[in-house]
């Protein structure tokens, strides 16, 4: 089972992509890139794309998804895709019930596969979660997280 996250970086990367164009409170999605290592998992970089988004969800487009499938299996990126991020701005750093659907669906295709949310507006404090899925219970835990300089 996975221990930890490694994050390199990505907390300002993930805050920035995380805020909607306008500073609204619309939600934002995006997937997180990277690789394992032994007891962890590395994650390296981001890509977001066409996404429909309200203040209450957010979906990134099919056809988004298949791109960057494609890339991955054309040789074009050489990380893969471990996780995924999306915003709940000044709501909180939490899991919905539609988080962990959609978190359950991932975890069948990978079983490491993590999930970020954050609340790019909080003003100060814990700004970000990762959370890991576990099948046998059926339910999501926060997993640990160090940050690489």
């Amino acid at each position: 089972m996975r221990r930890e996250a490694v994050v390199q970086a990505l907390k300002t990367v993930c805050e920035g992509l995380a805020r909607s164009p306008n500073e609204s409170n619309v939600e934002v999605s995006g997937l997180l890139l990277g690789k394992e290592f032994a007891g962890g998992l590395l994650i390296t970089s981001t890509v977001t794309g066409k996404q429909t988004s309200s203040e209450m969800r957010s979906k990134l487009d099919e056809d988004f998804m298949a791109t960057i499938a494609q890339a991955m299996v054309a040789g074009q990126m050489v990380e893969r895709i471990v996780g995924m991020f999306h915003s709940h701005p000044d709501i909180g750093i939490f899991l919905s019930q539609q988080d962990v659907r959609t978190f359950a669906n991932f975890c069948r295709l990978y079983p490491g596969f993590v999930m970020m949310v954050i609340d790019p507006l909080r003003p100060r404090g814990e700004r970000y979660k990762f959370f890991r899925y576990d099948a046998y219970t059926r339910s999501a835990h926060l997993l640990t997280v160090r940050e690489l300089e």
